[in-house]
């Protein structure tokens, strides 16, 4: 087992003629972190807060709706509606977990989960994803009776309906799409999903009311849930990617480690392995070969340049760096190979 190396000066001069360093220390952290803590705490807080303003505005605005969609299915005799609403419902309950769940992804790392609550955020948009892929399949098995015995709805109070779901799930689209989060962009797929699907209600009630022509309320409501799978797909992989830890979509180990032998001090970079968080925090270890024998006070400025170069091109907010002298053999040298 390698030992620690602290960026405290008094701490470091029993380890002066070490040869590896691991790089655990929070300490340091603090004191070169300024490369990779891109929010002050009350930013933080801030952005936190509106994030849950967000979701919990999108999920009473869902519920509200869903309610009122139920019986405005009912009274319009419409497929579309009443499919909507059925779908809206698992919205709805997709909504109330992401806001909890979302909630409880900014409590801070604890003995039980030393990473912190994070990734509950990304197990809320996988969770969101699934509700979201399985109210379209049943969308689609009520839809298909009607279309082989179509009904003439009432078309007068589709054309109502549809202008008030217009107004009320843009809006909402609008506020929630400002947020950037994995989690965020799901409700946001959910809201422009509503939305194209009251937009294609008016434009099919305006039509079934000037002609006879009944059956485009269920192709209606097939043609938005094929819609919403298609698009929640790429959601749903990359959720699943995350829990996999898998490397983050658009970043190469091998461009990373490139990255870090570009600096002068560094000879080779190997084992390194990067995985997210949630989707926007990513975390690095990576054994880094050093050229040389550097001196202690060398150590940290090396150990804060490759966390600012981590931090800034590849949005590492977390890098565990073990240092390794030429020559040196490495401990785990066949985890560390990539097949």
């Amino acid at each position: 087992m390698t030992k620690k190396h602290q960026c405290d000066h008094d701490h470091e001069h029993d380890h002066k003629h070490d040869h590896k360093h691991d790089d655990h220390d929070s300490k340091h952290d603090h004191s070169h972190g300024g490369h990779h803590h891109h929010h002050l705490p009350f930013e933080a807080h801030h952005t936190a807060d509106e994030r849950l303003s967000r979701i919990r505005m999108a999920f009473w605005l869902n519920f509200t709706f869903t309610i009122v969609e139920i019986f405005g299915g009912l009274w319009t005799n419409s497929m579309a509606i009443i499919s909507d609403a059925i779908h809206d419902f698992g919205d709805s309950i997709a909504l109330l977990s992401a806001w909890i769940l979302e909630k409880k992804s900014h409590n801070s790392m604890d003995l039980k989960y030393s990473y912190g609550y994070r990734r509950l955020s990304t197990l809320s948009a996988l969770i969101t994803g699934v509700v979201l892929v399985i109210g379209a399949l049943v969308v689609i098995a009520k839809c298909i009776p009607r279309i082989m015995s179509p009904e003439q709805p009432h078309a007068e109070g589709m054309v109502l309906f549809a202008i008030v779901g217009v107004a009320v799930n843009g809006f909402a689209a609008y506020r929630v799409s400002r947020g950037k989060s994995l989690n965020e962009r799901v409700i946001t797929w959910h809201l422009i999903e509503d939305l194209l699907g009251w937009v294609m209600v008016l434009f099919g009630s305006i039509v079934m009311k000037f002609f006879d022509l009944p059956i485009l309320d269920p192709l209606m409501a097939i043609a938005l849930s094929c819609w919403v799978i298609w698009n929640v797909k790429g959601t749903l992989q990359e959720s699943t990617k995350i829990f996999l830890q898998a490397t983050p979509e658009g970043i190469e180990v091998a461009s990373v480690e490139a990255a870090i032998k570009g600096l002068g001090p560094v000879a080779d970079c190997h084992h390194t392995h990067l995985w997210s968080l949630d989707g926007e925090s990513h975390i690095l270890t990576a054994h880094v070969v050093l050229r040389g024998q550097p001196d202690i006070a060398s150590f940290a400025k090396i150990k804060s340049d490759i966390r600012g170069l981590l931090a800034d091109k590849f949005r590492v907010s977390e890098a565990t760096l073990e240092f390794e002298i030429p020559g040196e053999a490495c401990l785990a040298p066949e985890h560390g190979k990539l097949s």
